[in-house]
């Protein structure tokens, strides 16, 4: 047994708890009591769900019984109308319907471009400029032997 369903079983099925509306499923109504313990409402209609009962809202639950799933079943008592903001599992929720509902786009890899520090840079000029060198070096001779042999 569970350290959760040990906490069901210690309260009092006719003790009123007080809780709060954490999940509105498409089937059930989600709470965590002030035990901590999760339970789900029954005999909560869907029109019933979406039109009175909000995430985030504060009431007071009763516990009927733990079903054969061993999840515990609770009755509502009254319901507390206030402008609380949604809670946090409602803000999680959110978030997780936007990106299970987001087109993926495929990731496209920039060209990666060679990081090149100004030592490198150096080393290179210096390379054409003696190349350079040779080069000029090897025509100079090629013509003073070209006007020498007269061709």
């Amino acid at each position: 047994m569970t350290p959760e369903h040990e906490r069901s079983d210690s309260t009092s099925p006719s003790k009123p708890l007080d809780g709060e509306i954490i999940g509105l499923e498409s089937e059930r109504v989600r709470v965590r009591l002030g035990t901590g313990v999760i339970g789900y409402l029954a005999e909560i209609a869907n029109a019933e769900i979406q039109s009175s009962l909000q995430l985030g809202q504060h009431g007071t639950f009763q516990i009927l019984r733990c079903d054969e799933n061993g999840e515990t079943l609770l009755s509502l008592m009254s319901i507390q109308d206030s402008e609380a903001s949604p809670s946090f599992e409602h803000d999680v929720d959110q978030l997780q319907n936007a990106l299970n509902h987001h087109p993926a786009t495929p990731i496209t890899h920039d060209e990666v471009i060679p990081t090149i520090d100004e030592q490198r840079i150096q080393q290179w000029l210096n390379q054409v400029g003696k190349n350079l060198e040779k080069l000029r070096r090897n025509r100079a001779k090629r013509l003073d032997e070209e006007f020498y042999s007269g061709s």
